[in-house]
């Protein structure tokens, strides 16, 4: 009988990634071995989560402009109440004390929806956004004094 060779590759979420070649007698046994083990590696070998720390005012003026709408979004509408672009736009001028274009706040919300932190819902004149429950608590928060 000749050798027989399977080789496995699996990755997690934070891009981590294990190869894992067998040669000689492939057996389901071994190969629930191999997927077990791989498993094992990717989950054990993952970083702890980062404590989320919030963020002062003079912070988030030196983050990018999608990072401050993300930032406000966990602020003003973290706890799951549905808002629409007019309703970020607005926030965003009593936060940060500056305009945000209706048309830069619909292309990002429309990319962090795409990033999959935020559900949708209604016609694309009547959107409106909420953040997701798993992301409430992940995300920081601004400081406001």
């Amino acid at each position: 009988m000749s050798k027989r060779k399977i080789k496995l590759e699996m990755s997690d979420d934070q891009d981590n990634k294990i190869t894992i070649t067998f040669e000689g007698k492939v057996t389901e046994k071994n190969i629930q071995k191999m997927v077990s083990s791989a498993n094992d590696i990717l989950n054990n070998g993952s970083p702890p989560e980062e404590e989320i720390s919030d963020v002062s005012m003079e912070e988030a003026l030196d983050l990018s402009l999608i990072d401050r709408v993300k930032l406000l979004i966990s602020t003003a509408f973290g706890m799951g109440s549905w808002f629409t672009t007019n309703d970020l736009c607005e926030s965003f001028i009593d936060v940060y004390s500056v305009p945000l274009k209706t048309t830069t706040a619909s292309t990002y919300l429309a990319r962090i929806y795409q990033e999959g932190m935020l559900d949708r819902r209604g016609s694309r004149n009547e959107r409106k956004y909420k953040l997701k429950k798993e992301y409430r608590e992940k995300m920081p928060k601004l400081i406001t004094q």
